[in-house]
């Protein structure tokens, strides 16, 4: 009975989703992208990305500089197959100074493209423009969740396809 037990309880572990947020803010003028990532109100990620001189400067959780030149687009894991959308929240900030008559047009156009999108990814996404009296920007908020089970497996799909990969070159 304890064995049984234990085995639910660790099946039930595997495939429970893991929940995360994501909050990205984009500054266009500054070339700035903000991105947090959490567990409920757990901070896992909080990084600051600028692009300068066709690198990537990260700054907060991974201190690093990356060449946009130097990435290797197909030699990563495809990790979004796991992963499952539930939310998306798009706000567009504006600056009420420089607010202009195509205020409106953008936004039905936004409101046009959030349908087509709702429609085609099956996934809840919401839109809003504000306004707002610092600079422009746009903030992305999403919710998202995936289980250990698919990762893992995604992970050891990856590593067989590595280890043919590394195989057929001998």
């Amino acid at each position: 009975m304890i064995v049984v037990t234990a085995t639910l309880l660790f099946l039930t572990l595997i495939f429970a989703p893991i929940h995360l947020r994501v909050n990205v803010s984009l500054y266009g003028e500054r070339g700035v992208a903000q991105i947090c990532v959490g567990i409920g109100a757990l901070k896992i990620f909080d990084e600051r990305i600028s692009l300068s001189d066709g690198s990537l400067h990260c700054a907060g959780t991974v201190e690093t500089d990356v060449r946009l030149n130097a990435i290797d687009r197909k030699s990563g894991i495809d990790l979004f197959k796991c992963i499952t959308i539930e939310k998306v929240y798009i706000s567009f900030f504006k600056n009420l100074a420089s607010l202009s008559a195509t205020f409106a047009v953008q936004n039905a156009l936004v409101a046009v493209a959030t349908a087509t999108a709702c429609n085609l990814f099956h996934c809840r996404i919401f839109t809003e423009f504000l306004g707002t009296v610092s600079e422009d920007c746009v903030r992305l908020r999403a919710l998202i969740n995936f289980s250990v089970a698919e990762l893992s497996f995604c992970l050891l799909k990856q590593g067989v396809r590595k280890w043919k990969t590394r195989k057929s070159e001998k």
